[in-house]
């Protein structure tokens, strides 16, 4: 009785032994899935924010290429009209456009970019503070800010999103690229909204920085050596490529005007648009008051134009098929540049064509279409 008592215990030890061991290993076992879990739920929310920056990123590329070949913008980089007086430079008022705001004109008369802003050198401002940048607000909106006023730092937290998600944001620069009228485009992309993306203080974040190399497809490629081009082929003499490849640029303005073109020529002055195409003829009976405040202006009518207007205009203007300019007798008209076409112009005695290399080297150097350079693209970070 003794030994089949002892045998018992020993075969349930054994038993308890067993337990004990599967118990532990499946214990092991259950901490090993947590922890492979965890893991891979960390390494997914880090390839989500990643990713999240990396599409802020390339968002803010093409954000800035569509703004440096467009109008006037206010403080919230939305379209606004051309107030008088809103100058240029980074100190322009709400209405100027986005290369004033934040490029500059170098004694050679080309854009280049600013001096980098005091945070990146170790200030404690971030160096973001006077860079344009953009956050997402919901679904297809963004919240843009424009303000050039360097040292007011751009608010990261107003505005959180109602459902509750992360913003994601994007901030750009400019840098010198080298080459004459080339620029090196930088976009850093952050997977939250926050005034400093390298402060990990708030928690996780994923940054993406992007640089793209820009040049200035100039809109008057071969500046004119006298006041009036006549002939087959002026086109290409002056503006250096096809019509046909002209008129797609993205910093041009396209019109079709059914009788007078000034209230169309207008409209678009007003929202800063300076390089102006019309499709087929154009009858012009006066010049907006835009077009005479001494800013160059390039007016391209393909077709024939019918000038009425008296004034004094700067810039170029061309008509594929003639130009006829007989304004009122008793107004004194002149033009500050070059008028081309190719056929002969017939214009009044009292129109004055005066050649000058100023206002032609300003269109040649500052005015057209910034293009990424093929190639150009680099990731920085």
């Amino acid at each position: 009785m003794i030994r089949r008592q002892e045998r018992r215990q020993e075969r349930g030890l054994a038993t308890l032994t067993v337990c004990v061991v599967l118990l532990a290993v499946l214990a092991l076992g259950a901490a090993w899935a947590a922890r492979q879990l965890v893991t891979a739920q960390r390494v997914a929310a880090n390839d989500l924010r990643a990713a999240a920056a990396s599409e802020a990123a390339e968002s803010g590329m093409a954000w800035a290429l569509a703004l440096l070949n467009s109008g006037t913008i206010d403080d919230a980089c939305r379209p606004a009209a051309m107030r008088p007086g809103s100058g240029s430079g980074p100190s322009a008022s709400a209405s100027s456009d986005f290369r004033s705001r934040f490029l500059l004109i170098g004694a050679d008369g080309h854009y280049h970019a600013p001096p980098p802003p005091s945070g990146s050198a170790g200030s404690a401002t971030p160096a973001t503070a006077a860079a344009p940048a953009c956050a997402n607000s919901g679904p297809l909106r963004w919240s843009c800010r424009c303000a050039p006023t360097p040292g007011t730092p751009w608010d990261a937290t107003a505005g959180p999103r109602a459902d509750g998600e992360a913003q994601p944001q994007f901030s750009i620069r400019f840098v010198d690229a080298g080459g004459v009228g080339q620029l090196k485009l930088i976009v850093r992309g952050c997977s939250d909204r926050r005034a400093d993306c390298d402060d990990p203080s708030g928690g996780p974040i994923g940054v993406t920085e992007n640089a793209q190399q820009l040049a200035l497809l100039s809109a008057l490629r071969l500046p004119p050596p006298s006041a009036l081009i006549e002939g087959p082929g002026s086109f290409l003499r002056v503006f250096g490529y096809p019509s046909s490849r002209y008129r797609d640029q993205p910093a041009i303005t396209r019109l079709r005007c059914i009788d007078d073109c000034s209230g169309p020529l207008a409209q678009a002055l007003a929202r800063g648009r300076r390089l102006i195409w019309i499709d087929g003829d154009a009858r012009l009976t006066q010049w907006p008051a835009s077009a005479l405040d001494g800013t160059p202006l390039v007016l391209v009518v393909d077709g024939r134009l019918d000038l009425l207007a008296a004034g004094h205009p700067q810039g170029v203007i061309y008509a594929a098929n003639g130009v006829d300019w007989h304004p009122p007798a008793d107004q004194p008209t002149s033009l500050r540049g070059a008028l081309v076409s190719e056929v002969p112009v017939t214009k009044a005695g009292s129109v004055q064509l005066i050649h000058d290399a100023a206002v032609l080297y300003r269109i040649h150097r500052q005015m057209g279409s910034f293009l990424p350079v093929p190639g150009g693209w680099t990731p920085t970070r």
